[in-house]
């Protein structure tokens, strides 16, 4: 009697685990998607400012096609859950690394132009630089780790 009872308690908790793998692929391809249409409206105000061209134009582009860089390693983060991968922190130290480059190279283009304050944007520069050599040391030591356990 036991027996029969565990074996449909079983079923239905198979079932259950079934259903929410279903639930949680379809609400990763919408998220997909929804990352795909934020980076296809990005290119699409990048080709507007390559249209209306300015001279503040040249720091926005860059910064709005670094975002899309940005972006694309959080869908590949999503196709790695989909496809069932063994969790990575190395798309998350991708997208620091980016990120911290993109404030680089506005921070540089900014004091270029003379939109920011030198002292200002010195300090923003080394705050940004140390961030990608850190994050450079965190994925050495993270790939050194990962090889280690496989």
């Amino acid at each position: 009697m036991k027996e029969s009872n565990q074996s449909g308690t079983s079923g239905i908790i198979n079932r259950i685990n079934r259903w929410l793998v279903y639930i949680d692929d379809i609400i990763l391809i919408l998220v997909g998607l929804g990352i795909v249409g934020v980076a296809v409206l990005l290119l699409i105000e990048v080709a507007s400012d390559f249209i209306y061209f300015t001279q503040h134009s040249i720091s926005h582009i860059i910064s709005d096609l670094m975002f899309v860089l940005i972006i694309m390693e959080l869908l590949r983060q999503v196709q790695r859950q989909l496809t069932r991968h063994i969790f990575s922190l190395n798309p998350f130290i991708f997208i620091g690394v980016i990120a911290s480059i993109r404030g680089l190279l506005i921070v540089q283009m900014r004091l270029a132009m003379g939109e920011t304050e030198w002292w200002g944007g010195i300090a923003q520069l080394g705050v940004h630089a140390v961030i990608v050599v850190l994050l450079v040391v965190c994925y050495y030591v993270y790939s050194k780790v990962e090889n280690k356990s496989v």
